[in-house]
């Protein structure tokens, strides 16, 4: 069976193409990404505008050409915080719909922290886990004890709306990283239960821009997924990027697709919420609510199957 994922993130659009094995598996058969900034206009206005439906529906376009050569029985298309967040989400949905004949699922807060979940349980041999995934217009922090989810939940700050909203100089000043981490932590204050002892896994946009540049930099030939990021190389990569502009910050090759503008408002929610945690270090999941999807989908398959 050959399922295609289309998700609709706050900073970008990607899909991947899955074949289905046995015991549950998948194997990714190609995969695509494009940057359409969705988040930009929901941090300000909780509105998609006109132009932003447009560049999205091209898209999804384009994507589905690319899919058609792979034969798929299926095209699930999904969207996460910025669609979630819209006031206008139905306009958005209703003109895919016309334009593409896909249906977009708009995956609600405790969905995408629990796709999360499904992702690292399938992909890490790790028990008692804190998951954190900063997204561009939400950041979803789930707990799972003895391999089981214990807690999992959606706060509506992410890279975008913190960096739209608090980070607006260039370089940034003093003042808007006192008030950024305070409207952060206004939201992490009440979780107590992140005290618990547990692997920190970190995944997501932010997540993987971080572990690129330190896998480049220390010329590591490992797979990023599973590699393991110490707090201090995170607050050290932090202070290098707040001292430059973003001219500078946009040579960079994992930032140069616009990630540039919000990686420093990622990276300090990131901070924040593991100065909340026990841990000392940041193990990176290349997986996330995508691939989560696919595991769920592929197992309710089989059962029903049977």
């Amino acid at each position: 069976m050959k399922l295609a994922v289309i998700e609709i993130g706050s900073n970008s659009i990607r899909t991947s193409v899955y074949r289905s094995s046995k015991k549950n598996r998948f194997k990714t058969l190609d995969r695509w990404r494009e940057p359409v900034r969705l988040g930009k206009s929901i941090a300000q206005s909780r509105l998609l505008t006109n132009e932003q439906i447009e560049e999205t529906i091209d898209v999804l376009k384009e994507f589905q050409n690319r899919i058609e050569k792979y034969e798929v029985d299926r095209i699930s298309l999904i969207a996460t915080a910025a669609v979630r967040l819209a006031k206008n989400q139905s306009q958005l949905i209703f003109a895919v719909l016309k334009e593409t004949g896909l249906r977009l699922e708009v995956i609600d807060e405790k969905e995408e922290a629990y796709y999360d979940y499904v992702a690292v349980r399938n992909t890490m041999r790790i028990k008692d886990a804190l998951i954190v995934d900063v997204g561009g217009g939400s950041s979803e922090i789930s707990l799972a004890k003895k391999g089981r989810l214990k807690q999992g939940l959606s706060i509506p700050i992410g890279a975008i709306s913190i960096s739209d909203v608090y980070l607006t100089s260039d370089p940034i000043k003093d003042s808007e990283i006192t008030k950024a981490r305070k409207a952060i932590n206004e939201h992490l204050d009440s979780l107590t239960w992140m005290k618990s002892p547990a692997t920190f896994v970190g995944l997501g946009g932010t997540m993987r821009a971080l572990a690129s540049i330190l896998n480049r930099e220390g010329k590591r030939k490992k797979t990023l997924h599973n590699s393991v990021i110490s707090c201090q190389q995170v607050d050290q990569l932090f202070e290098r990027l707040l001292h430059v502009n973003n001219d500078e910050r946009s040579q960079i090759k994992e930032l140069s697709d616009g990630r540039f503008e919000v990686i420093l408002g990622g990276i300090l929610i990131l901070s924040e919420i593991i100065k909340k945690t026990p841990s000392k270090e940041i193990r990176f999941s290349n997986f996330g609510v995508r691939e989560g999807y696919v595991f769920n989908y592929f197992y309710k398959a089989a059962r029903n199957k049977d």
